[in-house]
């Protein structure tokens, strides 16, 4: 399996679609990202699905490996900082649906996934299923509009399931259930 994603797309050079993913996370995808992208990559690929384990393999796909892919819907094991420098600033101009979903709760948030939509311009539906730690506000309406409604123009739906979770590590006094109905 080590260069599969090589041999798919040298076997299969019109190949426009790809589901690409094991059924448990244990066995999803490990991609090799050591091959130059010109070595890996496609020029006619439209829609990608795919399971992996970390976010930098999301940026390297959108490295402009794949300049014609309009549709990704990629599942992560979990989002944190890549370990080493990947090219991430390139707009994202022909992608038109990205669907993100994380089972890992992350704290990148404003770091790695706002920057990373600001790059599709041409957004025209997405959707997030992530838990977001959160350090001071939870995200709520007026978050998603100031931080992704407002920077895309062209998206007609937006589907999400964010869930804030804020840790709170000072020791709170929470009154019982007969504390509060005393004060009714």
């Amino acid at each position: 399996m080590k260069n599969i994603c090589n041999y798919i797309f040298t076997v299969f050079i019109n190949l426009t679609h790809l589901i690409f993913y094991d059924g448990s996370y244990i066995n999803n995808a490990r991609l090799l990202f050591d091959i130059p992208s010109s070595s890996f990559s496609s020029s006619s690929l439209l829609v990608l699905n795919i399971k992996v384990q970390t976010f930098d393999i999301c940026l390297y796909l959108l490295d402009g490996r794949f300049n014609q892919l309009h549709t990704l819907n990629i599942e992560l094991a979990n989002i944190f900082r890549p370990l080493r420098e990947i090219e991430n600033q390139r707009k994202i101009p022909n992608l038109k649906c990205f669907v993100l979903s994380c089972i890992m709760r992350t704290g990148y948030y404003d770091e790695l996934i706002l920057p990373l939509i600001y790059r599709m311009s041409n957004l025209e539906e997405l959707d997030l299923d992530l838990t977001i730690c959160v350090k001071e506000t939870f995200i709520d309406g007026h978050n998603l509009t100031k931080n992704i409604l407002n920077h895309m123009s062209q998206l007609k739906q937006f589907t999400f399931d964010i869930r804030s979770r804020k840790c709170i590590y000072n020791e709170m006094n929470l009154p019982w259930k007969e504390d509060i109905k005393l004060t009714l």
